[in-house]
């Protein structure tokens, strides 16, 4: 190379590296100017994460009463009891006893009986069924102490086709206590509300519950009123489809980040704020973090790219061409010049995979006798013989098709894109005739070679790279014992024999 040809090209890359550098630079500076915004969604995907396990939790809870009640239900129709029987009675007391649920109440209309076996009022029960949906098991977030604690949760499970129901319920307490700490309980507030708006259970154990934001008027219309209609409308979008979503909002001075989640039951919603003090710290935090660590970044990857740039200047090339060498190497079959038998049953694998509602034909071939003619005629021999197959078989199928040598004299080819009967039939003839004229040897000896051959048909005869190799084989298989030296479709009935 020239004085000056090296000159220039040493000049490219050094105009390369600069603007390499520039362009990392400049990405970096992108992210960080975002970082504020990156640290704020990152802290309001960890009020949503907390808001979601809550509402899991909650919904787990009613989940289990009505599988309780169920379980009920199947006992009195398998045994064929009465709804409130002494049996119904011990088994809903085992339940209890069990700390599955605080209390469990048989009613059949007329009646209601608890699982101590105690006649209560069934007036209460009456209000709570939904008539509408009496067949079906309801959910309840009670509100009063008509029947039991202030904020039960309860569950209504229909038994004897809708003529008698089980009524479970739980504290919702016991959710409380369990549910994960999120740290913020002193600057936090969480509440229950249905989808309206209104809040139907604070959660006490949280010191802020006195919030405006569930103290009055709606839940969601105070939400509203403290952001853009576009930011609001997305955050509502998002609950209403399913998912938990946060929200930087102000209620009468009260301002808030919120982050609300579907607990899965009766339209109902759980919703956590913090106040907004407390999130602007935490997401000074994390933004503060990120900016050391981008600029720190910056500094070492620019040092870093500068020096594999001026390394590249002078290994790049030969590298890439060694490269390819050996790659090309390590996928050839050294005597026939084919890719050898892992890479093409990778390349069948991969375009199998890849074109799901593709098809293509594969042959797999033996050539028959072959251990003789190196016996007879001599392994070099032989070797003349599988390397004139592997140049002339190639010569006959496309580019794109696969042919290699996947064994000592077995080949496989696979033929993309192929669906129509008739083509398929023409290239089983071809490879058919390719065999009634193929020899092989030098000028004294000529050595007309045969083959046995199976084909099977992707994907009618294997979706699968495996599949359709079996598929194959057993036809290779069937081509061996009727006498070799022929081409046997694995779905005789279809291609004939």
């Amino acid at each position: 190379m020239s004085d000056n040809k090296k000159k220039n090209s040493w000049l490219s890359w050094v105009f390369i590296a600069i603007v390499f550098v520039g362009l990392i630079f400049y990405f970096l500076m992108s992210f960080l100017s975002k970082g504020k915004q990156n640290a704020t969604q990152s802290i309001y995907d960890k009020y949503v994460s907390i808001t979601t396990l809550w509402a899991v939790q909650y919904k787990n809870a009613f989940t289990d009463l009505a599988e309780r009640g169920i379980i009920i239900g199947n006992y009195v129709d398998e045994m064929d009891l009465e709804p409130i029987s002494s049996e119904v009675i011990s088994l809903a007391h085992a339940i209890v006893e069990d700390r599955k649920c605080y209390r469990i109440v048989l009613y059949d209309r007329s009646t209601a009986v608890t699982d101590s076996g105690e006649t209560v009022a069934k007036a209460p029960f009456e209000d709570l069924l939904n008539d509408d949906d009496s067949s079906k098991t309801q959910y309840y977030f009670l509100s009063d102490d008509a029947i039991g604690e202030i904020g039960d949760l309860a569950v209504s499970v229909p038994i004897k086709s809708g003529r008698a129901y089980v009524f479970l319920f739980l504290s919702p307490e016991i959710i409380a206590k369990n549910i994960y700490k999120s740290g913020y309980e002193n600057l936090s507030f969480a509440a229950i509300f249905k989808k309206d708006g209104t809040v139907i259970r604070k959660i006490d154990r949280f010191m802020d519950s006195d919030s405006k934001f569930i103290r009055e008027n709606n839940f969601l219309t105070n939400i509203q009123g403290g952001t853009s209609r576009e930011e609001y409308n997305l955050f509502k979008a998002k609950l209403y489809n399913g998912s938990g979503c946060a929200i930087h909002t102000e209620y009468k001075g009260d301002e808030r980040t919120i982050a609300v989640a579907p607990i899965g039951i009766e339209d109902w919603y759980i919703g956590f704020g913090v106040r907004q003090a407390e999130t602007d710290v935490l997401v000074k935090g994390a933004y503060g973090e990120v900016k050391s660590t981008i600029m720190k970044l910056a500094v070492v990857l620019g040092i870093f790219v500068i020096g594999m740039v001026a390394f590249a200047v002078v290994g790049t090339t030969k590298s890439r061409e060694k490269g390819r060498k050996l790659e090309d190497k390590a996928d050839m079959d050294l005597l026939t010049e084919l890719t050898n038998k892992a890479a093409t049953e990778r390349m069948i694998a991969e375009y199998i995979d890849d074109n799901k509602n593709g098809h293509g034909v594969l042959f797999i071939l033996d050539i028959d006798n072959f251990k003789k003619v190196n016996d007879t005629m001599g392994h070099t021999f032989g070797d003349t013989l599988l390397k004139t197959l592997g140049k002339e078989i190639r010569k006959e199928f496309r580019i794109t098709d696969i042919v290699g040598r996947t064994g000592g004299d077995e080949f496989m080819i696979f033929l993309k894109d192929v669906s129509d009967e008739l083509i398929v039939e023409r290239e089983a003839n071809r490879i058919t005739r390719f065999f009634h004229d193929f020899k092989a040897g030098g000028d004294y000896v000529k050595y007309s070679a045969t083959a046995s051959i199976g084909v099977a048909i992707f994907p009618e005869d294997g979706a699968t790279f495996k599949d359709l190799y079996v598929s194959a084989d057993q036809a290779l298989y069937r081509a061996k014992k009727r006498g070799k030296n022929q081409l046997v479709f694995y779905n005789e009935e279809k291609y004939g024999k």
